[in-house]
């Protein structure tokens, strides 16, 4: 073996080590801090749930999924430094349906999440006309088509893959590329299902920015108040999309420039987008988090609420021996 081949492998071994423990070290906290979201809503269970939270929760609840049991797949893979295991086309086949619904169903929910948090910020008046059975179905059957089409979709061109043959290789993550990419159906599932949930996010956070900076310097007295709420369910949005398009971004403009102008358009960086791509959903959580005072808030009064019942019966029981002592001497006192 030459001595560039040894310098290779074990560059590639470095790099496949530092990938794994990144994910690891995201991992942990992201598992913890959605703990910490759903046990909020689950202790505040007799509270209604806010509207704009309905979506959020559904998008933490397939992020959680994803960290859990997606995950582990492209980590085991990186601890094995580049060997899929096991070596077979049913795993291959299970890991990439799996990883491609899960990234198409949060796209699906994220681009959802931005026009339906416009819908309630600048139209509340035609949402409140709407009969309660209609607001129910504005909001559930969205997140319903948003859930199923992935899997359905992938099922067809992955599983069942009726265009072409895949070919395994079981040193490349995912056993690499599936081959209905290099068809119609891959252009369709790029436009479809990474670019366009990229471009409605992009285009109605821009929208939601710019008209709330805009009635923010037209309205005075109690709408202000009204509006300072605003802002806020505008900033959660930013702070969640950004995280998004942070990584989406990048890949979407490097497949369209692999596909339309050059086989090597960003190749070098693509292994960094793809990479990058796992991060996204250990770091929402946390991002969800940040834009959510009020779990905060409920989480120090009930850390701080367990630490005051852990020492007052220390305290209690001191009292009662100073008063027991009191009783006994001044019994004694008297007797004289």
């Amino acid at each position: 073996m030459s001595t560039n081949e040894t310098n290779n492998i074990v560059s590639y071994s470095l790099a496949y080590s530092a990938k794994f423990a990144i994910l690891i070290a995201f991992e942990i906290p992201s598992i913890l801090v959605s703990i910490l979201i759903f046990a909020h809503f689950g202790w505040n269970r007799h509270t209604p749930i806010k509207d704009h939270n309905h979506s959020i929760l559904v998008l933490l609840a397939v992020n959680f999924v994803q960290v859990t049991t997606d995950l582990p797949m492209p980590m085991h893979f990186f601890h094995l430094n580049g060997i899929v295991q096991p070596a077979t086309s049913a795993y291959c086949t299970w890991w990439v349906w799996y990883e491609f619904s899960l990234n198409t169903i949060n796209g699906c929910l994220m681009a959802w999440i931005s026009i339906e948090r416009h819908i309630l910020i600048f139209h509340s008046v035609f949402l409140r006309n709407l009969g309660t059975q209609k607001r129910r179905l504005l909001r559930i059957v969205p997140l319903v088509l948003c859930i199923i089409w992935g899997p359905i979709y992938y099922c067809i061109v992955v599983i069942f893959s009726p265009m072409c043959e895949n070919t395994r290789y079981f040193d490349s993550l995912l056993c690499g590329l599936p081959c209905y990419l290099m068809t119609s159906w891959g252009t369709f599932d790029l436009f479809f299902d990474v670019i366009s949930p990229v471009l409605i996010i992009s285009i109605f956070n821009l929208a939601l920015f710019v008209r709330v900076i805009k009635q923010s310097l037209v309205v005075v007295g109690r709408v202000q108040n009204n509006w300072r709420k605003q802002r806020k369910l505008a900033l959660q949005l930013g702070m969640i999309s950004f995280a998004y398009l942070a990584v989406w971004i990048p890949l979407s403009i490097g497949q369209l420039g692999q596909n339309y102008i050059n086989r090597n358009f960003l190749l070098v960086q693509s292994d960094t987008f793809n990479f990058l791509v796992y991060l996204v959903p250990l770091v929402l959580p946390i991002v969800c988090l940040m834009s959510m005072h009020e779990v905060i808030i409920n989480f120090k009064s009930r850390l701080f609420r367990q630490n005051r019942t852990m020492v007052m019966p220390v305290n209690d029981s001191t009292g009662q021996r100073q008063t027991r002592s009191f009783v006994l001497a001044k019994t004694a006192t008297s007797k004289f």
